[in-house]
């Protein structure tokens, strides 16, 4: 018993020396022990290099968990730190660097400082910037020689400077350079090689960082080109021609891609001529010069002839790529020539066709008060006619006369129709009456005779149109090729 009674109160004993002992070891911190727990990081790299006009920002981060500071030397007034220190609500920072433009013909750099309390680690970071870039540049001065010349020309800069051309034909005996932040004169000298073809361009580019400066240089050759003006070349809507004027030094020829236009030589001009055109969509045409010598086969000039329609559109009507024109049912769809006229003699030339029960195919005038058609409507009236009044020494008299289809044109007629003629004309041997003729394929279907209204409405002409009459839903349609006016 007495042994177990000493065991006992030897533990005892033993667990209350153990308690003090815990007690000192978690209340008590000394200073090496603090210093040892203090950290600071930072991810910038050793070196930054920023350029001297519009500097990009430098960011990097610092982690720390005691407050800190950054140290920018007083003469770098050039540059802004932001944030320098620590906040005492947070001790890790997004920190930007921005220089201000370098307008100095030097580089220039700083180290900046990272630093934290009771840390002797620190960060240092150089800033670099790049001098400001200088570079000038006199052009050649006047054109090379067709056949061949060197003539110089001039770089001023402080920095790394590179040439170059944009065509081969130009060469230089130095493409490059160093002024090492002196600026520095140097010429360059530009070498054109024979050119065997008409006057030729090229832009030659200096550069130096973030500097361009370009020139043209020309060269002399044959002269072979079209004298441009002001205004588009085109010849009249209604046929006509146009001469060009072109410059050259050498003889030549003219060639046209289309055969709707004729083009030839008239001494120093070329004569283009063109019909009244007969499309529903401009024409044009490109004009090709070229020497009447071999070996020659890089001269040539090029110019662009147009001409205006004479129609303008109402209605359901699409011009097609190939020039003609779709009129379709559903509206008052139909085709308006642009110029009046008097007599008529028109012929249009069909491409695609469905006609249908209500299809409808009208020409249609007016002078003073007479009304003039051809009026063709599948269920409708089909007759060739002049309706209205006229004044014959004062009285009034009436303008009537029609003539009725017969038989009557049917759907199946109007679409096997390639060509549709329509002609007005005073009597050869009394102007004061006319006759009015319809055919289709060249087959007479109507002609009608009566009063002339223009012999008795003198010095008036007349709008004309042709298409549907008014709107139809059956979905008729054609597409017209040509219109021709005689």
């Amino acid at each position: 018993m007495k042994t177990i009674f000493k065991t006992a109160i030897y533990v005892s004993v033993l667990l209350a020396a153990s308690s003090c002992v815990l007690d000192d070891i978690d209340t008590q911190i000394t200073d090496e022990q603090a210093l040892a727990m203090a950290h600071l990081e930072c991810d910038a790299l050793e070196s930054y290099t920023v350029t001297a006009e519009q500097p990009r920002t430098v960011h990097f981060r610092i982690t720390s968990n005691t407050p800190w500071s950054i140290t920018v030397p007083e003469e770098a007034d050039w540059l802004t730190v932001s944030p320098l220190s620590s906040d005492v609500s947070s001790l890790s920072s997004d920190i930007s660097v921005k220089a201000d433009a370098n307008t100095e013909f030097v580089d220039r750099e700083v180290v900046i400082t990272v630093k934290a309390r009771d840390i002797d680690t620190k960060y240092n970071v150089t800033v670099k910037q790049t001098r400001t870039g200088q570079l000038e540049v006199a052009p050649v001065e006047g054109e090379f020689e067709k056949t061949g010349q060197t003539l110089p020309f001039t770089i001023t800069a402080n920095n790394a400077w590179t040439v170059s051309a944009a065509d081969e034909w130009l060469t230089f005996d130095k493409t490059s350079g160093d002024s090492e932040g002196i600026p520095t004169s140097v010429t360059v000298q530009a070498t054109a090689a024979a050119n065997p073809a008409i006057v030729r361009k090229t832009t030659v580019t200096v550069t130096s960082g973030d500097l361009t400066e370009t020139f043209e240089a020309v060269q002399n050759g044959e002269t072979l080109e079209f004298v441009t003006t002001e205004e588009a070349p085109a010849v009249d809507r209604k046929g006509g021609e146009l001469l060009l004027d072109v410059n050259a030094t050498l003889d030549w020829k003219v060639e046209c891609e289309s055969e709707w236009f004729t083009a030839e030589k008239v001494g120093n001009q070329v004569k283009v001529t063109a019909p009244w055109n007969n499309a529903f969509a401009p024409r044009k045409t490109t004009l090709l010069l070229k020497p009447t010598a071999e070996g020659l086969e890089g001269v040539s000039s090029s110019a662009e002839v147009t001409q205006a329609i004479n129609f303008s559109f109402e209605g359901n009507c699409e011009v097609l790529e190939d020039g003609s024109v779709k009129i379709s049912s559903g509206a008052k769809s139909r085709v308006n020539l642009l110029d009046q006229y008097s007599y008529l003699d028109m012929t249009l030339t069909f491409g695609e066709k469905n006609f249908k029960a209500s299809g409808q195919l009208w020409v249609q005038g007016k002078v003073g008060e007479v009304n003039i058609y051809n009026q063709l409507s599948i269920d409708g009236n089909q007759r060739i006619r002049t309706d209205g009044n006229i004044y014959i020494d004062g009285a009034q008299t009436s303008c009537y006369a029609s003539g009725t289809f017969s038989p009557k044109l049917t759907a199946d007629n109007l679409n096997a129709m390639e060509t549709y003629h329509y002609k007005t004309a005073p009597q050869a041997a009394d102007e004061t009456h006319w006759d009015m003729l319809f055919e289709i394929n060249g087959s007479q279907i109507k002609s009608q005779s009566g009063y002339n209204p223009f012999y008795y409405n003198p010095g008036e002409l007349s709008d004309y149109w042709f298409g549907f009459s008014s709107a139809t839903t059956d979905g008729t349609w054609y597409i017209i090729k040509t219109c021709d006016i005689k």
